[in-house]
């Protein structure tokens, strides 16, 4: 199967993808860092700064999918809590997914998007940091309305050449993960 099938597939589960990120930057359980990663995430699905824009042919809404399971990755290393099940394990079967990524970018480009995911914890969106997330939830409510607008407006991904929607993909990652 092509990597583009794997990360097509994705885009399918975003929506319990995203719920399970709502709920660790939620948990009071959780440390800091896994807030802040799970806060990034999801500004990140609303940034118009993306790695590669939205209106991308095919390939728009693969790095959103592909920021998703890293920051996932990145909690393992940090305290995430008790959390209900269901995000538990949406957020491990995204953690594990994340080494597709690597295998499809290879270790030098994997890490430096896994280095630009760290850095996303620091950065403001819309005017909102992931620090400020965790602090009020007036600012999570409105970037949840943010995220299902997003939703609606996903165009479902349509690859008709693997290869090229492949090679594209590496590319603009490449040129922008300098």
């Amino acid at each position: 199967m092509a990597h583009i099938d794997v990360f097509k597939g994705w885009a399918e589960t975003i929506r319990q993808d995203i719920d399970a990120f709502k709920v660790l930057l939620e948990s009071a359980k959780a440390d800091t860092s896994s807030r802040k990663l799970a806060g990034a995430s999801l500004l990140y699905l609303v940034s118009r700064m993306d790695l590669i824009p939205d209106w991308n042919e095919g390939i728009g809404v693969i790095d959103d999918v592909m920021v998703l399971r890293v920051c996932a990755q990145l909690t393992q290393g940090h305290e995430r809590g008790t959390l209900p099940s269901a995000a538990d394990i949406s957020l491990e079967r995204m953690a594990n997914e994340a080494d597709k990524i690597t295998k499809f970018l290879g270790g030098p480009l994997y890490d430096k998007l896994k280095s630009y995911c760290s850095k996303l914890t620091e950065q403001a969106v819309r005017g909102r940091s992931p620090a400020q997330l965790i602090e009020e939830e007036s600012l999570r409510k409105a970037l949840y309305l943010e995220l299902e607008d997003e939703l609606v407006k996903t165009v479902p991904v349509v690859v008709n050449d693997p290869v090229d929607a492949e090679l594209r993909l590496k590319a603009y990652l490449t040129h922008k993960l300098q």
